[in-house]
């Protein structure tokens, strides 16, 4: 199971874009509930947010590295992943670690030279060789200026926010007869 989704990840650094994007479909819909059952014998973490658009929950298993300030997961398919994208919009995400679950915030995406920093040698070199393009940084929130939750918790979906408010402006009305007149 483990050699499966490893193959997968090296696929997917090396394929290209439209390979990366049928290997990530693989990935999401066979290997990704496997890899969920059994993540915490393995010591997989597993990140759970809230889908931007639909306000589902969702799980994806990923490998983390913890930091001083928080954690650092690679991301093998890119910063477009949807996984990504909704623990950005949302500010914030669970990360089961090792069976405890963590709060964590202020997500950002930083490119592998910084990740170098503070990622250990042979966990940066196995991101360089599966061609890990960028890494997402989560910290925990020990500032008491940051929020202790992500920003967006609950669904967002339609039923559940207001209606946008359209910006209307108010010209003046003039009549044909004034416009007319006006005018030699």
């Amino acid at each position: 199971m483990l050699a499966a989704s490893l193959a997968a990840y090296f696929l997917a650094g090396r394929a290209g874009r439209r390979g990366g994007r049928l290997v990530a479909w693989i990935n999401r819909s066979v290997l990704n509930p496997i890899v969920l059952r059994i993540a915490g014998p393995l010591a997989i973490s597993v990140v759970q947010h809230i889908g931007r658009r639909t306000g589902r929950s969702y799980q994806t298993p990923v490998f983390a590295e913890q930091t001083s300030d928080g954690f650092i997961v690679g991301l093998i398919y890119g910063a477009e992943t949807d996984w990504c994208r909704n623990v950005l919009a949302a500010r914030g995400a669970v990360l089961v670690y090792h069976g405890h679950e963590l709060r964590l915030v202020n997500p950002s995406v930083i490119d592998p030279a910084a990740a170098r920093a503070v990622l250990p040698f042979g966990i940066w070199l196995i991101h360089r060789a599966l061609g890990t393009s960028g890494f997402l940084t989560l910290r925990h929130p020990r500032d008491e200026s940051a929020p202790s939750i992500p920003h967006r918790i609950g669904p967002t979906t339609r039923a559940h926010r207001p209606a946008p408010r359209r910006l209307r402006i108010k010209r003046p009305k003039t009549r044909a007869k004034e416009r007319s007149s006006s005018h030699p």
